[in-house]
């Protein structure tokens, strides 16, 4: 019953910023329960590919998604993506699980920490994004977006993290829309990156079904929920909780 209402916040918490799931969900699973580590990713993205489906749905009918900015991110997904899975391989060959699974800790630990530093910089106004920004962006903001899906479409694959969080730091930098368009432009990437890797990772039996139902289950409904609160909850009400949250999430990973 636990990783079901898990599940209801973290999806809850996609609807409402974009993030939620791997950089949540993923840690939480992982202290709380006894699935090896790389299964827990695996079950998750897939997990995630729903959920932001939904999330899609939601934030389209809000009029919150911005089309020609997700089509340049998403065109960096697939080589990130496939390059992660690579590198994820690569790993399972070399190391034996126990090592694996600190390893994959010990990058997810270090992801959360990066974000829990960058968020605070953001929302102060200590690192700020252009002043203007076209609808048709120059070839050097172009290849920046790409760069930026591929990166985030890496991440995914490996940890799980990064369709939301990493995601969402790089469009505050990169851009000025408001943050219910940016929620909803980061949610659809989100869904090209976790069905890909999702995908990849069945096929590699990184995947537990019944695990997957029960936080399927809570997800759906509180990404519905969450994606409807963008448009009353302020966003200063709720920035600050994620960092502290990604800083305590990711030293208790580290402390193992």
């Amino acid at each position: 019953m636990f990783i079901t209402v898990i599940g209801f916040f973290t999806g809850m918490l996609i609807g409402l910023t974009g993030t939620g799931g791997g950089v949540l969900l993923t840690p939480l699973l992982m202290i709380l329960t006894p699935y090896p580590a790389v299964t827990l990713i695996g079950t998750d993205i897939v997990n995630g590919a729903f959920t932001k489906l939904l999330g899609v749905f939601e934030h389209r009918r809000l009029g919150q998604v911005r089309w020609r900015l997700a089509t340049f991110l998403i065109v960096g997904t697939a080589p990130g993506t496939l390059g992660g899975i690579l590198f994820l391989s690569f790993l399972k060959a070399r190391l034996a699980e126990a090592e694996l699974d600190r390893s994959l800790r010990l990058g997810l630990g270090v992801t959360l920490f990066c974000v829990a530093i960058l968020l605070p910089l953001i929302r102060l106004g200590k690192l700020k994004p252009p002043k203007t920004w076209l609808d048709a962006p120059g070839a050097g903001a172009r290849l920046r977006l790409v760069v930026v899906g591929a990166l985030v479409g890496f991440l995914v694959a490996l940890t799980s993290i990064g369709s939301g969080s990493l995601l969402m730091v790089f469009l505050l930098l990169l851009t000025p829309y408001p943050l219910g368009e940016l929620v909803g432009t980061d949610i659809l990437y989100g869904l090209a990156t976790m069905a890909l890797a999702g995908s990849l990772h069945v096929r590699m039996g990184h995947f537990h079904s019944g695990l997957f139902l029960r936080v399927v289950v809570g997800s759906l409904p509180g990404v519905v929920l969450g994606s409807r609160l963008t448009r009353i909850i302020p966003e200063r009400y709720f920035s600050w909780l994620f960092t502290v949250l990604y800083f305590s999430l990711g030293a208790r990973l580290l402390a193992g």
